[in-house]
């Protein structure tokens, strides 16, 4: 009986519907074209190159300068000027738009064939239509996951794993509060990548090597400092210095494979590299201007336990995959240092940015496409606690509910603004901690960030309080 509910597909319908039922009660898109909504800040750089080139059938951005419409104050267009030159670019690049496309598509009919709403890019039906691409590749994302977690655990370990990666998480709240960001769909790109890394070193597939180069080119696009993710299929399975050398030659006889993975990684790039040529006359360039990595001063303390974003005070579920990195020397041996090279990597990249604590967000952003990663060991914590007497189990599984009624607590307290968007303090955070409704005055102890300092990699003040 293939096709019989297990307790993994249980779980993935649920979450699902959990998915389903939160983006309709919240609706992301009902402020469409008015303030609070949904294509504004990061997400309009992510978006705007579709508007442009389907719309306004411009991608050097210099209608918006030569047209009436206030495009700029609109929160709609923001193009970069090139030093030196006429020419713009946009902030960020266009993977993002590669996933919205089908969806914009989509909109743009349902704008233009109604009565009701503009077919401009970004009125009512683009914002719904958005929002339903982050829950498609949510649960895209949780199928590859059920199935990379079934290759290392039982039905029952893989379905309390999807659960909590999502109920105990902040990527809830940036499938369904804030939808458009990046990190929803990251984290499908990476599990997308994992999966077909996995069955590669398995079977050794073209196909499998073809979605790697896919899946690796677009996250890196998305994000280039998530090109790490490559160390996946670098140490998976690594579990001795014979089997290092042994991956090594792997990759060496399957060379003809390797440079496949990178034709299907520059097809995905090459679209952005000819828009920086087109734009700048230089097929790399660097549109974040002023804003530059401090390898030497990461910010890892904050990054991790700050109240203004510390991601382990936000998420703390993510000890229990901490800890499962330990358990993970004993049993589940095969991603063991795969994870336990990746993460520590990623951490000291990741808060050695300027803005460590990455602009207006609810915890630590950056961190949520590690949780397809972390997924991992974190089954392999609970396997080991599954072992254990009831004294451990217990304790174990009473902790885990007060971790995701705390997510859900605290995702509600950041939509209506009891958790500040960039300035949260200690003071501000225990006077309305489980409070959904703000008691705690958190505009008198508001501290907000200094950006000037940050941006010169001065620090700032102490934010640990």
């Amino acid at each position: 009986m293939k096709n019989k509910i297990t307790y993994s597909k249980g779980s993935l319908l649920i979450i699902s519907i959990i998915l389903i039922w939160s983006v309709f009660n919240i609706k992301p898109w009902r402020n469409a074209e008015q303030a609070h909504k949904l294509i504004e800040q990061d997400v309009t750089n992510y978006y705007c190159y579709l508007p442009a080139a389907f719309i306004h059938h411009d991608l050097t951005f210099k209608f918006v300068f030569n047209d009436s419409l206030n495009y700029i104050g609109d929160s709609q267009f923001w193009p970069v000027a090139v030093q030196g030159s006429d020419a713009y670019v946009i902030k960020m690049t266009m993977g993002l738009s590669y996933m919205y496309a089908p969806f914009f598509g989509m909109a743009h009919i349902s704008a233009s064939v109604s009565s009701k709403y503009e077919a401009n890019g970004f009125s009512m039906p683009y914002e719904f239509f958005l929002t339903l691409s982050s829950v498609f590749y949510v649960i895209l994302g949780f199928f590859f996951l059920r199935l990379i977690l079934l290759k290392h655990f039982s039905e029952v370990i893989a379905a309390i794993v999807m659960l909590l990666t999502l109920v105990a998480t902040n990527l809830y709240y940036y499938s369904t509060t804030e939808p458009a960001m990046s990190h929803a769909y990251l984290f499908c790109l990476f599990t997308i990548f994992i999966f077909n890394s996995i069955k590669w070193l398995e079977h050794n597939k073209i196909k499998n090597i073809i979605f790697i180069g896919l899946a690796g080119g677009l996250i890196t696009l998305i994000r280039p400092v998530d090109i790490l993710i490559f160390i996946f299929p670098l140490l998976y399975k690594i579990t001795s210095l014979e089997t290092l050398k042994a991956r090594f030659y792997l990759i060496w006889e399957q060379k003809t494979h390797i440079l496949i993975l990178i034709v299907s990684a520059f097809v995905v790039l090459f679209p952005q590299l000819l828009f920086w040529k087109l734009n700048t006359g230089s097929w790399v360039y660097y549109s974040y201007t002023d804003e530059h990595f401090f390898f030497t001063n990461p910010h890892i303390y904050y990054g991790l336990f700050s109240y203004r974003k510390g991601w382990l005070l936000y998420t703390p579920i993510m000890f229990f995959s901490i800890f499962g990195i330990i358990t993970s020397f004993k049993h589940n041996k095969e991603f063991l240092w795969s994870v336990a090279v990746y993460l520590p990597i990623h951490i000291y990249v990741t808060y050695s940015w300027w803005c460590w604590w990455y602009g207006g967000s609810f915890g630590s952003r950056p961190m949520i496409e590690t949780y397809a990663l972390l997924a991992l060991p974190l089954g392999s914590f609970l396997t080991y606690v599954s072992q254990r007497s009831l004294f451990i189990k217990v304790p174990i599984l009473i902790i885990s509910m007060f971790f995701i009624t705390l997510n859900l607590v605290q995702t509600a307290q950041k939509r209506v603004g009891t958790i500040h968007w960039d300035g949260m303090t200690k003071e501000a955070y225990w006077k309305n901690f489980m409070q959904i409704e703000d008691v705690g005055g958190i505009w008198d102890t508001y501290l907000p960030p200094d950006y000037d300092k940050a941006k010169k990699g001065e620090e700032e003040y102490n934010v640990a309080d």
